[in-house]
């Protein structure tokens, strides 16, 4: 009898594996478009990194002729061009300025718009902080062109008041504030969501306890909400530190000007790849920047870990 209940169950083991395929295709087929654009977008290019150790010749195609004796002469020239070291120190600059502003400030901002007991006001001012997000980089650019134009409403107001009208997009002191404003207004609100919804999922009982103990609101958020978002914020940070040679290139380029240009890595590949058809030399940086990020996420991971034992394997 126990043979014959044993040989049961492994045929109705069978038939489950038999049918777990039929029974999840509608799973699979939800999933196959984001399957197919991830293999056309993301791993079949990934073929074009040849390109950075070859001679690269449009007729001969991957096959071109190897890039000097072992194949790393585009990434020799990358460290003796001045044009290319200028571009990779602007993009390490501005990501470090953005780490120090914009990383923070949904954060904070998540923390403040916890604060306010008006629910109306609190769903208002979420709505309006982030609807920025679904506006493209050259609109958030249009924009700000227009407003900080000679004539545009900063300008009018100053005049309003009696001031000299102030060109800010051809002065190179107001750029850098421009940037990370821009970056901070597109991006607080839609970040803080994020926060805001681990901030919803922490025990009301928590807080009630600490009421009880005589914690005030300072107290409240030190001990209970801020080590609430500590993983979350960890996480964040071991994200955004692989993009530190990243950089917004909409951005950059719609803030470009004739008088003033701030050359960073995407818009130097732009030029010399697209533009000056030096494709073997912006792959190459390409590549070196995509090493780099992924040294810098592989190396602050293992510091969270250590640190604050979140990481993200």
């Amino acid at each position: 009898m126990e043979n014959v209940s044993q040989k049961e169950g492994l045929a109705k083991v069978k038939v489950v594996r038999k049918n777990s395929f039929r029974s999840n295709l509608p799973f699979y087929l939800l999933i196959l478009p984001a399957v197919v654009l991830l293999l056309l977008f993301n791993y079949i290019p990934m073929v074009g990194v040849l390109m950075a150790f070859e001679n690269f010749d449009p007729w001969k195609g991957f096959f071109s002729p190897i890039a000097g004796s072992y194949g790393f002469e585009h990434f020799i020239t990358i460290f003796r061009d001045p044009s290319i070291f200028g571009a990779i120190w602007n993009t390490l600059y501005l990501n470090l300025l953005g780490l120090a502003v914009s990383f923070p400030a949904p954060l904070i901002f998540a923390l403040l718009l916890n604060e306010v007991t008006c629910k109306p006001f609190k769903k208002t001012a979420q709505t309006i902080s982030y609807l920025p997000h679904f506006l493209s980089w050259i609109a958030v650019t249009g924009l700000a062109t227009n407003i900080l134009s000679e004539f545009g409403m900063i300008n009018n107001i100053i005049a309003a008041f009696g001031g000299d009208r102030i060109l800010f997009m051809t002065q190179k002191k107001y750029f850098i504030p421009l940037y990370l404003i821009l970056t901070v207004w597109k991006g607080v609100g839609w970040g803080s969501i994020i926060y805001l919804s681990n901030i919803s999922s922490i025990s009301p009982e928590l807080y009630e306890s600490a009421k009880m103990d005589g914690a005030g609101r300072w107290k409240q958020a030190r001990y209970i909400t801020f080590p609430a978002l500590l993983p979350t914020a960890m996480i964040l940070l071991i994200l955004q530190a692989g993009q530190m040679l990243g950089s917004n290139f909409e951005l950059m380029y719609g803030l470009r000007s004739n008088y003033y240009d701030m050359e960073v890595i995407s818009t130097w590949i732009y030029d010399h790849g697209l533009n000056g058809a030096d494709r073997d030399l912006s792959t190459a940086l390409s590549v070196f920047q995509n090493v780099v990020a992924l040294i810098l996420t592989l190396a602050v991971n293992k510091i969270s870990q250590k640190v604050s034992a979140v990481s993200l394997w």
